[in-house]
């Protein structure tokens, strides 16, 4: 008899795990299929250019628990490998779904496989390429779609860790392959009848200083008519260096023998090969063509773009640093020697660094692939984050600008040529570009140090602006000198504040230039309140607050935006004189003011016409406020938006909620976090989705960053020298990646454009770094990784037609060590701890605005640590406390100490209520059973494998201490996880431990209602070897069949038990499966724990899974 649990399936709904292969493919109707090898699944996306993310298309399981590592596109066909198995399936049935039930074609090899190519002509053939330096012809036969795999060919067999596979004619392969050594080794085999094949070792290059990770093989054509075929490796030493390997006659040696006995010495450095081998001594000595270092650590692959001009080619190089970056290879052959053959010299080249492509988390591009096309190369890039994104740059190089992007450089000389009567000479040396700002994408206004007023006109990305000269009244043009701030106000209107305080108005229809009004002092800046870029058709009005130097005042103006009229013009006043006003913002009828010390000041407007203050308040930052932003409002809702957002030159961006309430008026802070790309945040805004999304901009190091804070995606990135600089950035709240940036170098202009994001993501990613905790309060998902960031999911489950998706609400980067762990109490509290003693309380809630960010803010830290500050909190509980006043929390540290706090929110205290101590043996696991005089009896687990039970009694003063009632041993060692349910009078404990197995224990409670019970362990069951290795995490999960518990390790299963609840105490395994998820750390579940519902279980360490249990 089949038992009910029996029948419980796992079904896997959704795969974030590191992408380690991926291949483009663009089929006969135009679309761009993106295949990617997700642990043992070929998964395939279409790529849809302006979409944030591709669309799967299908996902199909090549091997059995085998991750792929390789995938190669060919004559309608697949190859696929990973290890040492090999795979082909016929591409059309991934991409188009016409054949469900097709067949896979299957095959294993004697070595591992680092690259595999079908033959350019046959596709019955093709070539494996091993870790030992071996090729292994593959035939293919489509009609028994069997695989036949001949004995390797190999010249030698040094131990490899990349290889590169080139048909370069009908039957005559060139493989290339970095070894362990520092070593890249370049020879060729011509095939012959009967699966043999012949030969030539070409070239034994020595220069790395670490292993060869990538390789890869081009040919170019030079302008001097001839061709050669270079070679590009990089390394862990951080270089990329580029090989001449044309050959040249003399360059080779043949081997007859058809598997060779000549091998590599080991060893950096050295003589390669042995005395044997006739290869040419100058090729062990030969300098690379050109050499570069770059990325911050090692680089695992390296790739050819297309050609950027005569001569030159860009190579792409893929980092641990989980960076992509362009590079620039001008190449030419040496001083000609006297050959008639220009071909016949060598080549030498310089490579340039070009762009650094930042868009992913964590580290590791562990896979990348390449599409070259007529008018644009595709660059793919998959990471440990799961996330995989496709770059498209085009094939055109502007030689004028000298870049791949919409750039561009210009002087004085540069914009004055042309505009005035007199030749370039006599344009005065020491006229520069002084202030300017963008009214439109189209459009940019600028002034010089001369009192020149210049209108700039965009007519193309990568095409120097039209200039027109506006000629000024001769009565205003001493003053246009003096010009220190440009702002636009519209699209077609600027206004212009001088140092002598007087504002101009300037109209683009008119051409004219009128006095708005005059200010007290030098105007240093000028904010505009009504958001330009927010309703392209412009209002009316431009309300302007009008900063000027040395006065905490601001001067409040109203401008008609066509005729530069005052319509209305008021006064900040009453702040304390300290203040030096930096920001500005408006919502609903109230300004608000940032200054250069953090502080925040609400002002209301009185009868008089002047703003007067009516809260003041200091923010967490002591840095300028550099941004005051309202949240949209919710849609259908009468009220106008209550949130502000504000953020500072620390990094981070807090949301407020304004509380206005029987006169009185507060502010409270609901969110503070701090993107990723700061440390200076310089402006945001929301876009016009139906879902407004946050984006920011700001400076990290010398790069200026557009950051999308809702997707969690950099938009843009490019170079400018850092923060001190002036610039204007123009954008488009409907457009993603279109924007103009503009920035003063050197006294120069540059303008860096764009219509379009160059990038996009197929697939959205998780953490870059391993996942050590999840918990999970039915809605929302909080994972911890290594990366010291906790981010907050919402969980969508899958439906008809559509996978199941993982939307990011939150992230949060405050800790400084790896998460250890992280507890849900409710939807409001959120918990974690780390090392060093690390603990922080999270109060969550949801907005009501049409922004679907989830608002969380540290409430809590806990400052009672040990003198040193160098344990680690391994476990801790929660639950609310019984008289309602506070949160009781118990933490388990790695010294053996148990302590108990009471939490309040108010000040976010910790008070001390009771303590204990352990044996030698480290605490792991701690759990509230019930509560018993203000305080909770224990349940705790530890390295030595023991379940101990714990009560307090008083101590010294007001504080108890704990005391042992009851321990029993139960595991070999450590107890790595515990999950427990309530099981009629008592709890059902399940344990997982480091000895691989699984335990079950039933605890009772001998006397006393629950608040006074005294409880007891009394039965236990354990299941030896439950998994091949530790066991991470165990969970309990109520069926209508019983009580099911689930366990997963670090041996990648996931299994399924059947927990017994009456006489019979025994552990069945109910089923196992494989999952992608690797180092697995933790397990949680999402909805139907103790219901009929169908429950969805997460698991996740490197990587991230969802398993629905039917």
């Amino acid at each position: 008899m089949v038992h009910a649990t029996n029948q419980i399936r796992l079904k896997r709904d959704l795969s974030r795990v590191p992408i380690t292969a991926l291949a483009l493919y663009r089929s006969p109707s135009g679309k761009l299929f993106v295949l990617a090898g997700e642990d043992s699944d070929l998964a395939v996306y279409e790529a849809k250019r302006g979409q944030h993310k591709g669309r799967l298309v299908s996902r199909t399981s090549v091997f059995t628990d085998q991750p792929i590592h390789g995938i190669h596109v060919q004559h309608g066909r697949v190859l696929a490998w990973g290890f040492c198995h090999v795979a082909i399936l016929p591409v059309d049935a991934l991409t188009e779904k016409h054949d469900p039930a097709f067949v896979i074609s299957r095959a294993t090899a004697p070595d591992w496989i680092f690259h595999g190519a079908f033959s350019d002509k046959d596709p019955s053939v093709a070539v494996l390429a091993t870790a030992h330096n071996e090729i292994i012809p593959l035939k293919y036969s489509p009609v028994t779609r069997e695989i036949i795999l001949n004995a390797p060919i190999a010249p030698s067999r040094p131990m490899l860790y990349s290889a590169h596979l080139t048909w370069i004619s009908n039957d005559t392969i060139l493989v290339a392959g970095g070894t362990v050594f520092g070593h890249v080794v370049v020879w060729k085999c011509r095939l012959e009848e009967g699966g043999k094949g012949v030969s030539e070792t070409l070239f034994n290059f020595e220069g790395h200083e670490g292993s060869i990770f990538g390789v890869d093989i081009c040919t170019i054509a030079l302008s001097d008519g001839s061709t050669a075929r270079i070679l590009a490796s990089c390394s862990d030493d951080r270089t990329i260096r580029v090989w001449d390997i044309t050959e040249r006659g003399e360059d080779s040696v043949h081997s007859r023998e058809p598997q060779t006995t000549k091998v590599i010495n080991t060893g950096f450095g050295g003589n390669d090969f042995n005395d044997s081998d006739n290869t040419q001594d100058s090729s062990k000595g030969t300098a690379p063509v050109a050499a570069a270092m770059g990325h911050a650590s090692r680089i695992w692959g390296v790739k050819f773009g297309t050609s950027c001009g005569e001569n030159a080619l860009s190579i792409y190089s893929f980092g641990e640093d989980a960076t992509a970056q362009r590079w620039r290879l001008q190449i030419s052959h040496t001083a000609s020697t006297g050959e008639d053959d220009p071909g016949a010299s060598p080549l030498a080249g310089k490579l340039s660094h070009g762009k650094t492509f930042s868009l992913h988390t964590g580290k590791h591009l562990w896979s990348r692939a390449t599409l070259l096309e007529d008018k644009a190369v595709l660059v793919a890039t998959g990471g440990a984050d799961s996330q995989i994104c496709l770059i498209e740059e085009s094939t055109l190089l502007d030689e004028r600008l000298g870049s791949l992007d919409g750039s561009m450089t210009l002087d004085t000389r540069d914009i004055l040529k042309g505009l005035i009567d007199s030749p370039t000479s006599a344009i005065p040396s020491k006229e520069i570009i002084s202030r300017y700002d963008f009214l439109s994408h189209d459009h940019i206004i600028v002034t010089t140090s001369f009192g020149r007023l210049i209108l700039g006109h965009f007519r193309d990305a990568q095409i120097e602006p039209e200039w027109e000269q506006i000629e000024v009244a001769e009565e205003l043009r001493g003053d246009m000198k003096l010009c220190y701030v440009v702002k636009s106000i519209a699209t077609t209107a600027t206004l212009l504040g001088t140092s002598s305080g007087n504002i101009y108005h300037f109209d683009i229809s008119s051409r004219r230039t009128k006095l708005v009004a005059s200010m007290p002092g030098k105007i240093v800046e000028m904010n505009c309140l009504s958001n330009k870029n927010r309703d392209e058709s412009d209002n009316l009005l431009a309300e302007v607050l009008v900063f000027l130097h040395g006065r905490a005042e601001s001067h409040y103006l109203a401008v008609d935006v066509s005729t530069g009229d005052l319509r209305s013009q008021g006064l900040a006043k009453g702040l304390d004189p300290r203040f030096v006003p930096t920001a500005a913002g408006k919502m609903n009828d109230l300004l608000f003011i940032g200054s250069r010390h953090g502080f925040l000041s609400i002002l209301d407007r009185k009868e008089d016409g002047s703003y007067y203050p009516i809260l003041d308040i200091l923010t967490r930052s002591r840095d300028a406020i550099t941004v005051i932003l309202p949240l949209p409002p919710k849609s259908g809702s009468q009220q106008a938006s209550r949130y502000i957002l504000v953020a500072s030159r620390d990094g981070k961006y807090r949301i407020y909620e304004l509380d206005q309430h029987q006169g009185s008026t507060l502010l409270h802070l609901r969110h503070e976090t701090s993107p990723p790309f700061g440390p200076l945040i310089a402006g945001a805004w929301f876009t016009k989705d139906k879902v407004p999304e946050l984006v920011l901009y700001g400076f990290r190091s010398k790069d200026f960053v557009i950051w999308n804070e809702t997707r969690r995606e950099e938009l843009a990135t490019i170079e400018c020298g850092g923060a001190h600089r002036t610039f204007q950035l123009t954008y488009n709240e409907s457009i993603p990646g279109r924007y103009r940036f503009a920035y003063t170098k050197t006294s120069k202009l540059s303008i860096s454009s764009s219509n379009r994001m160059a990038h996009e993501w197929v697939k959205a990613g998780i953490h870059g770094r391993e996942i050590r905790s999840l918990s999970s309060n039915g809605r929302y998902i909080a994972t911890g990784a290594e990366d010291t960031t906790i981010r907050i999911w919402e969980y969508q489950p899958a439906s008809e037609g559509a996978e199941a998706e993982l939307r990011c609400v939150a992230s949060m980067k405050t800790h400084i060590t790896g998460l250890q762990k992280l507890v849900w109490l409710g939807d409001d509290y959120l918990f974690s701890s780390a090392g060093g003693e690390e603990f922080f309380v999270w109060k969550v809630q949801n907005l009501e605005s049409d922004y679907k960010g989830l608002a969380v803010v540290c409430e809590g830290i806990f400052t009672d640590k040990s003198a040193d500050a160098d344990l680690r909190i391994m476990d801790f509980d929660v639950c609310r406390s019984d008289d309602g006043c506070g949160i009781v929390v118990t933490m388990g540290f790695s010294n053996s100490v148990l302590r108990t706090y009471r939490y309040t929110s108010d000040g976010g205290r910790f008070e001390l209520l009771a303590k204990g101590t352990y044996t030698g043996a480290c605490l792991t696991q701690t759990r509230h059973l019930s509560m018993r005089d203000q305080l909770p009896l224990l349940l705790t687990a530890s390295t030595d494998g023991h379940l101990a039970l714990w009560r307090s009694e008083p101590d010294e003063g007001t504080q108890r201490k704990y005391v042992l009632t009851q321990v029993v041993p139960l595991h070999q060692n450590s107890i790595k996880s515990l999950d427990m349910m309530k099981s009629g009078e008592g709890y059902q404990v399940f344990t997982g431990g480091d000895d691989n197995s699984v335990g079950v224990t039933l605890l009772g409670r001998t006397s006393g209602s629950t608040d006074d019970a005294i409880w007891t362990f009394s039965k236990r069951s354990i299941v030896r070897n439950a998994h091949a290795a530790a066991i991470a995490g165990v969970l309990l999960v109520r069926r209508r069949t019983g009580v099911v518990g689930i366990s997963v390790s670090n041996d990648q299963r996931v299994k399924l038990w059947r927990i017994p609840s009456g006489g019979d105490w025994n552990v069945e395994l109910i089923r196992g499966e494989c999952i992608g998820v690797a180092d697995a750390g933790d397990i949680a579940a999402v909805g139907g724990l103790k219901g009929d519902d169908a429950a969805t279980v997460v698991f996740a360490g490197v990587g991230l899974e969802a398993w629905s249990l039917e």
